[in-house]
């Protein structure tokens, strides 16, 4: 019986990544290059809340470009001074290029909440053309 437990078990831990990670993924690398000067123009914080992940998860990612040179942080409970709310998809669809912010808000694709002016800063941080592995 052993065997079918750890069998269980390694299924149940195994996960595919969030189809929007790669995004955050170089929205961090682009702090790490330059994020004190992306830190004085932005001053602010955006919270992701997204839903219908791998398997059905949710997950929030934080991208702080407000403090230091910028940090962004999965799972994070810290709060944003706007926070996004949309399924995995709308966001990967959002930060390809596929949707239009716009389109997803008055679609009701993406819920927004907070500094409505900061949001539209996010624009800033994204990276200008996102390449082929989003």
């Amino acid at each position: 019986m052993a065997p079918n437990n750890r069998y269980i078990q390694t299924v149940l831990t195994s996960s595919k990544p969030f189809k929007s990670e790669a995004a955050f993924k170089l929205i961090e690398e682009g702090l790490e290059k330059d994020g004190a000067t992306y830190v004085k123009k932005v001053k602010g914080i955006f919270a992701f809340n997204v839903s219908k992940g791998p398997g059905g998860a949710s997950e929030t990612w934080v991208i702080d470009v407000k403090n230091g040179n910028g940090s962004v942080e999965r799972g994070s409970k810290k709060k944003g001074d706007v926070t996004f709310s949309l399924t995995d998809d709308d966001l990967h669809d959002l930060m390809t290029g596929k949707l239009k912010a716009q389109q997803a808000f008055f679609s009701g694709k993406m819920k927004m909440k907070g500094n409505m002016g900061l949001a539209m800063k996010l624009q800033q941080i994204m990276p200008a053309a996102p390449p082929a592995k989003l």
